[in-house]
């Protein structure tokens, strides 16, 4: 796969000589070319056009134009999809697959909703990965001959790895009410502890996870 262009590409003008209305037309011009060339090159890459955010003197969505002579312009590009596309496989490609059912049990969240795979996710778009099946945390620890090391643990270090360079990537357990599973206390320690299942989350470098 092609290199993905940074995250962030910053477009500012702090060694150049010019001042004044000539060096804002010099920064607007650039930023429109650094725009272009980045989601060219993202695009290239995830093979469909990757959504970005454009941040004018610490404005988002401003227009270029509408920069200052010493301001910064940064354009903002979801690239993470590429690492949430590369998970998906991976998880897929680490499933017991005895009878398919666990395969295709895993679940997306963006932003803590549940969604239909195969969506476009935007710059800021935090993606959770998660198997709610009431057998999905013996499977962590090893229970199938087919995963001895386990499904979500391994896939987060695989990903982490390839992408931890433009993508936070957390594994963990996670309370999801209305899945308690097996005997269990009917204190609420009780119930987190019967619903937690193991799960991977996706966030693009300078945001916070969701807890």
């Amino acid at each position: 796969m092609a290199r993905l262009q940074s995250f962030r590409a910053q477009v500012d003008l702090a060694k150049s000589r010019l001042l004044g209305e000539p060096r804002r037309q010099m920064l607007v011009q650039a930023a429109h070319e650094a725009h272009a060339e980045a989601a060219a090159i993202n695009a290239r890459a995830l093979g469909h056009p990757v959504d970005s955010v454009t941040i004018v003197d610490g404005r988002r969505g401003a227009p270029v134009e509408s920069v200052k002579a010493g301001g910064v312009v940064v354009h903002l590009f979801a690239v993470h999809q590429a690492a949430v596309e590369f998970t998906a496989d991976t998880l897929a490609r680490h499933s017991p697959i005895d009878t398919g059912t666990y395969a295709d049990s895993h679940r997306l969240l963006i932003n803590g909703e549940q969604v239909e795979w195969g969506g476009i996710f935007g710059v800021d778009d935090v993606v959770t990965f998660v198997n709610l099946l009431p057998y999905s945390r013996r499977l962590e620890q090893g229970w199938s001959d087919q995963a001895p090391d386990g499904i979500y643990e391994v896939t987060s270090e695989i990903v982490r790895a390839r992408f931890g360079n433009i993508v936070n990537v957390r594994f963990g357990y996670r309370h999801f009410v209305g899945h308690e599973t097996g005997k269990h206390r009917s204190t609420e320690a009780g119930k987190q502890r019967a619903s937690s299942y193991p799960f991977i989350e996706l966030s693009p470098k300078g945001t916070r996870s969701r807890r």
